[in-house]
């Protein structure tokens, strides 16, 4: 199954990936583990977090975006490069099955040679930087590695890689096991139970659940929001792997909680962008400051993937609701037109962006950014014996009982055309912003949806068009702890001011992840007016301010919310 996106907007953002992407040096991100394992390595590593004692984690994040970049349209150089990174990994394996971008002794190895003195918070497990978290992401590097282009080395090291988890893991006590979980470790039950999936190894298994948090996952399930405070990204892996071990067999609280997570993050926490967090960390429920540093990238990146596992499981049209606004608003904006990524999209009114450097970032939402581009073009379309359409983004869709196109025909009308013939039903999502939504088919007209689709059963032949009506029009929003505070959209096209350069930094990219986050304040007045007048492509004005769609401001200030008198 593969969808290519044709849509020019998208393209570009998949193709801007791409060339970032390869300009990476996999021996410059190989380099750390080379180090760790005591041998010289073949180029200088990068600096910044790779520079740090969470050296590795983007050489996972890079393995990831490989896969999913040859998944979604055949990359040769792409698998060529996966493939170097696993057999590198694997030649530097070491025999009790440990690769990672630190040394074992000097990080792991003081937890399991002191079970009862290692010390552990937050982000440091026995003086080391979350070495979980690193460790978790080369361990799905190679999974994804596995799954996506088919390469068996990628899982021969992610099995060592599990054995050495369970054989260290299984030497801690039930005070040991929580004190080790006080630090974030990723999503280290989500890779375990991939590979207990893969391999039917009851030992990956119990590693898996011995990374299911009770303490969080228990009150969740109990729909207790316990979240305020807490660190957002450490969190939203946890639950993913929570969920991921429910589908291979889990307890159900696991579901529920993860359920649950979900709902009160998207509907009680989220920004108009579909971000969430203030300075990384969770706000009180309903609480929503408007700050420079709000939405961590990585964090939405993650309530992504939350989200399209929920909707496999029950088939939903609010996570792709929620999937939609996010990948516009949040996901098409963080990334500039070389290819640099944010760390936070702050929605203070005059904030900019801030993004990466080539050499001296590599920050968690620059790797998870890396992997952005190459990720959305198989959510367009679903396909199991029935044929869902879930995003309305044009694009050419492939599998081996049918194909199909999804294109553009006018403003707000598209049509869904066979390309072969395909008995079967086909599931339409009705979007949430979109009340006069409506499909045609032959001399027939549907509108009523369940769970958020629109459902045709047909013998459908080569050359039949599906016509889709998505009238849109621009709505106020207010902000859900402060009505006096605004923001528009247009359909699922988040709207904002284009404020300039005025009073900017002569650069808009920082090596440091919280550089630049102090910016100096512009004042912005208030709406007198909430009148929005369309003015044609994409433009809109309210009290004499123009807006546009928030993904086109790329360099510069803006404002999102709006307040009113």
């Amino acid at each position: 199954m593969r969808t290519i996106i044709i849509d020019k907007l998208f393209s570009n953002f998949f193709e801007t990936g791409r060339k970032m992407l390869m300009k990476l040096s996999p021996d410059r991100l190989l380099a750390p583990c080379f180090e760790a394992m005591g041998k010289k390595p073949l180029a200088k590593r990068y600096g910044g977090w790779e520079a740090k004692g969470i050296s590795g984690h983007t050489l996972g994040h890079y393995m990831s975006a490989l896969s999913l970049l040859y998944s979604a349209n055949g990359d040769t150089e792409a698998k060529n490069r996966a493939e170097y990174c696993v057999n590198t990994l694997k030649d530097l394996q070491g025999e009790n099955g440990y690769i990672a971008g630190f040394p074992e002794s000097e990080s792991f190895g003081k937890v399991f040679s002191d079970l009862d003195g290692f010390t552990a918070d937050g982000f440091e497990l026995a003086g080391w930087w979350v070495p979980y978290y690193s460790f978790h992401k080369i361990f799905r590097g190679l999974i994804d590695v596995y799954e996506n282009i088919g390469i068996q080395n990628a899982l021969t090291v992610a099995e060592k890689l599990g054995e050495w988890v369970y054989n260290t893991t299984s030497l801690l006590n039930s005070e040991q096991r929580l004190r080790l979980l006080k630090c974030e470790y990723g999503g280290m039950n989500e890779v375990l139970s991939r590979l207990y999936k893969h391999t039917g190894n009851e030992k990956f298994k119990t590693a898996s659940e011995f990374f299911c948090e009770e303490n969080l996952f228990l009150p969740l399930s109990k729909s207790e929001d316990v979240l305020s405070g807490l660190h957002a990204n450490t969190q939203i892996p946890k639950i993913i792997g929570a969920l991921q071990v429910y589908l291979n067999g889990g307890e159900d609280y696991l579901y529920s909680a993860a359920k649950f997570f979900w709902d009160t993050v998207v509907n009680n926490r989220s920004y108009a962008i579909g971000g969430h967090g203030v300075a990384e960390h969770f706000s009180n429920n309903c609480e929503l400051p408007l700050m420079t540093n709000t939405c961590e990238t990585c964090n939405t990146n993650n309530m992504i993937k939350l989200s399209e596992m929920l909707w496999q499981k029950n088939k939903d049209g609010k996570y792709f609701d929620y999937i939609e606004k996010a990948l516009y608003n949040h996901i098409l904006p963080s990334q500039d037109e070389e290819g640099m990524k944010t760390y936070f999209v702050g929605l203070k009114p005059g904030n900019f962006k801030v993004y990466s450097t080539p050499e001296d970032s590599f920050w968690c939402c620059f790797g998870s950014g890396l992997e952005n581009p190459f990720t959305y073009s198989k959510l367009i379309f679903d396909y199991n014996e029935n044929l869902y359409v879930n995003l309305y983004i044009d694009s050419e869709f492939e599998c081996e009982s049918t194909s199909a196109r999804l294109r553009t025909v006018e403003e707000n009308v598209k049509i869904l055309e066979f390309t072969r013939d395909f008995s079967s039903t086909i599931y339409l999502r009705k979007p949430r912003w979109c009340e006069d939504f409506k499909v045609k088919y032959g001399k027939n007209e549907y509108c009523e949806s369940e769970n958020g689709y629109v459902k045709i059963s047909a013998s459908f032949k080569a050359g039949d068009i599906v016509k889709i009506y998505l009238p849109r029009k621009p709505v106020l929003h207010k902000k859900q702890d402060d009505s006096k505070t605004v923001y528009f959209t247009y359909g699922e096209i988040l709207l904002a001011q284009d404020l300039g350069n005025k009073n900017c930094p002569e650069s808009d990219h920082a090596a440091g992840e919280n550089d630049l986050t102090q910016q100096e304040e512009i004042y912005c007045s208030p709406l007198k007016s909430t009148d929005v007048k369309w003015c044609g492509d994409l433009r809109f004005a309210v009290d004499g301010h123009m807006l546009v769609p928030f993904y086109e401001i790329v360099h510069g200030r803006y404002r999102v919310y709006f307040d009113i008198v």
